[in-house]
């Protein structure tokens, strides 16, 4: 009897089956918003690169304390394709955000408070990125109507209290990823939804920069491209299974 009242109460704090409508969003988010992270990434080395800056330069945007200059530079040298790096980012920053709630999901089987909160802070590190976002998009319209130089001395000289934001509440969110994802990647090793190499693979992508004109090197682009390999076989198991059925039998080092 007491067996029997466990089971019961244990399933009943499982979590209903996604509808058709819910697994479309996770497949979707899941797939959809590393795949933009990753290529707005490699848009922005790729900005980078293409301005074809000489060593002196190099050398001067490497002794500064922001890349700042840096990143406004690659813009005045290459409008499109800087825009298309920060927009193509912000896409998939914005759709990571129901990404998170199916992760979450995932993990709320096994772990609801790890899934709750370090979901809820995840999502605040992404709004926060819409903010950034914007302080960027600000940033390269100075540039265009008052020249780079000027436009980077006013971010440089007004960079703390215009990339912290009102009461520094975006840069506080911001550290909403730092906190939440190893919650999060805790509660679905515990779910069994990953082994212990895609837990790590998401602590990694979680130690990415965040704030306003940020570099990107190929070493984030390698992060964002393994973490979207990552979330792109959990949303082909998703579309497949509703939801992955619990491994068993794992290890700390398995897949």
């Amino acid at each position: 009897m007491n067996a029997t009242g466990d089971m019961g109460e244990a399933e009943s704090r499982e979590p209903a089956a996604l509808t058709t409508p819910a697994r479309i969003l996770a497949v979707g988010a899941l797939f959809l918003g590393p795949l933009f992270w990753c290529v707005g990434l490699l848009l922005r080395t790729q900005a980078v690169s293409s301005a074809a800056f000489t060593d002196d330069e190099v050398a001067r945007y490497a002794a500064e304390p922001f890349a700042v200059r840096e990143q406004l530079a690659a813009y005045a040298a290459n409008p499109a394709l800087a825009t298309a790096g920060y927009a193509t980012f912000l896409i998939g920053a914005i759709l990571l955000v129901p990404a998170t709630w199916a992760l979450a999901r995932l993990a709320v089987r096994r772990s609801p408070w790890l899934a709750t909160s370090g979901g809820v802070l995840m999502v605040f590190g992404l709004v926060a990125r819409v903010y950034f976002a914007g302080v960027d998009q600000v940033a390269f319209q100075l540039v265009d109507s008052q020249g780079l130089d000027a436009a980077a001395a006013w971010v440089l000289n007004t960079y703390v209290d215009t990339s912290y934001g009102p009461w520094h509440i975006p840069v506080t969110a911001a550290f909403g990823q730092y906190l939440g994802m190893p919650l999060l990647a805790a509660g679905l090793y515990r779910a069994r939804v990953f082994g212990g190499v895609r837990t790590l693979v998401l602590l990694w992508w979680a130690t990415m920069w965040v704030g306003v004109l940020k570099t990107a090197g190929w070493w984030d682009f390698i992060a964002g491209a393994t973490f979207f390999i990552v979330l792109a076989a959990l949303a082909i198991r998703v579309s497949r299974h509703g939801e992955p059925q619990l491994r068993r039998g794992r290890s700390f080092l398995s897949w």
